[in-house]
C-alpha cells in the first residue's frame, strides 16, 4: 500500500514501527473464498506477505473479514468468566495432555508477571462455560471458525508467493482446528494493575511461536514490542485498530531454512497503561504427522543469508510437527 494508516495521536506515548511507517501493511480486500480465490489478487498478495515476513518477520492485516465486533464479544464473555469465582473458573482448567480450557495466572514458565488469565480453545470438543457465562460458546466457536478461515487463505498466499502450488502448505494443515493438529484459539486477558508498574517491565517474556504461523488481534492498550529478524533491537508495534497481525513461528522458519525467521517477541508494560489488557491469539499448527523438513522456497525479496535452522541442528531424523511442539510445551510450561 501506498499509505500507510498512523495511530491516533495519543494512543501511545512511545514511538512505535506503525508511526514510523516500519511495519508492513497487506491488504486481503478481494481475495475471494477459498473454493473461488481471484487468482490475481492472491498473487499480489502473495509477494506482499512473503516479502512481509521474510524482511520483518511479520504484518498487520487489513480487509480481513473478521469484524471487531466478533473481537468484543470474545473480550465480554472471557471478561465475565474471569470474574466468576475460582471454584468456578477450575472446572474448565486445562488438564493435560489436552490443551483445551483454562490457563490460570502463574501457569506458564517465563509468564507474565502480572496476573493474566487465558482460555484455549481447540477442536477436541472439550466443554465451554456456556452455563455460567451465556453467550460464551457462540463467541469463541464463531471467532474460532473465523480465524481458521483467515489461517487458510493466508496459507494459500504464502504457499503461491514460494512458488509453490497453491495446496501446498494447506494440505499440511488439513485438520486445524480437528483431531491431529494442535492449533488453538487463545484468549488473553491481563487485569488492571493493582499497583503502578514501571513502563517497559515485562509482562510476558521473550519468545519464537511454535507453529506455523500466529495471528493476533490485541485492543489498544498496547505494550507489544518485536525482535528485528537479526536481532539488532527491540521495537514497539503499535495499534492499528481491526488489523490482526501475522507473524511466523518454528515450522515455518524449519520449512523455509530460516528464510522466513520465527519472529521473536515479547509483551511489556506500556506507558499509558491502568486498564485491563485483551487479546486474541491463534496459534496455527501443522497436522501432528507432518514432518518438518526443509523445502526449496523461492523466496525473491531479501537478500539475508540462510541461517542454519534450529530444528535441524541436531542429528536426530527429521521432526514431526506433533514431536516439535511437545518438545516446546516441555520448555514452557512446569512439570
Amino acid at each position: 500500500m501506498d499509505e500507510r494508516p498512523r495511530e491516533p495521536s495519543g494512543a501511545a506515548a512511545t514511538e512505535t514501527l506503525l508511526s514510523k511507517c516500519e511495519v508492513p501493511i497487506v491488504d486481503l480486500a478481494h481475495v475471494g473464498t477459498e473454493a473461488n480465490p481471484q487468482k490475481g489478487v492472491v498473487k499480489q498478495v502473495a509477494a506482499k506477505l512473503v516479502r512481509a515476513l521474510s524482511e520483518k518477520g511479520l504484518a498487520l492485516l487489513v480487509n480481513h473479514g473478521i469484524p471487531e465486533c466478533k473481537m468484543k464479544a470474545a473480550y465480554r464473555v472471557l471478561n465475565a468468566f474471569c470474574e466468576l469465582p475460582e471454584e468456578e473458573r477450575a472446572k474448565y482448567a486445562q488438564v493435560g495432555p489436552c490443551n483445551h480450557g483454562y490457563v490460570e495466572p502463574g501457569t506458564e514458565n517465563g509468564s507474565a508477571r502480572e496476573p493474566c488469565h487465558a482460555f484455549d480453545v481447540t477442536g477436541s470438543g472439550g466443554a465451554l462455560a456456556e452455563a455460567e457465562v451465556p453467550g460464551f460458546a457462540s463467541a469463541v466457536e464463531e471467532l474460532a471458525r473465523d480465524f481458521k478461515q483467515l489461517s487458510l487463505t493466508l496459507l494459500t498466499a504464502l504457499a503461491v508467493g514460494l512458488d509453490q502450488p497453491a495446496d501446498f502448505l494447506r494440505s499440511k494443515h488439513s485438520g486445524v482446528l480437528g483431531p491431529g493438529n494442535e492449533s488453538v484459539l487463545r484468549l488473553l486477558y491481563y487485569p488492571a494493575p493493582l499497583a503502578d508498574p514501571v513502563p517497559g517491565a515485562a509482562r510476558r517474556e521473550a519468545r519464537r511461536d511454535r507453529g506455523t504461523l500466529t495471528l493476533l488481534a490485541q485492543d489498544c492498550e498496547g505494550g507489544l514490542e518485536v525482535q528485528s529478524p537479526h536481532g539488532e533491537r527491540w521495537s514497539r508495534v503499535g495499534h492499528l485498530p481491526g488489523a490482526i497481525l501475522v507473524n511466523t513461528g518454528d515450522a515455518l522458519a524449519g520449512w523455509t531454512k530460516d528464510r522466513l525467521p520465527a519472529l521473536r517477541h515479547r509483551l511489556v508494560v506500556p506507558e499509558l497503561h491502568g486498564r485491563g489488557r485483551h487479546s486474541i491469539a491463534f496459534f496455527v499448527h501443522p497436522d501432528d504427522d507432518v514432518p518438518i523438513e526443509p523445502f526449496d522456497a523461492k523466496i525473491l525479496a531479501g537478500n539475508q543469508e540462510s541461517a542454519p535452522c534450529r530444528l535441524q541442528k541436531k542429528k536426530r531424523g527429521v521432526l514431526t510437527a506433533y514431536h516439535h511442539l511437545q518438545r516446546r510445551l516441555r520448555e514452557t510450561y512446569a512439570s
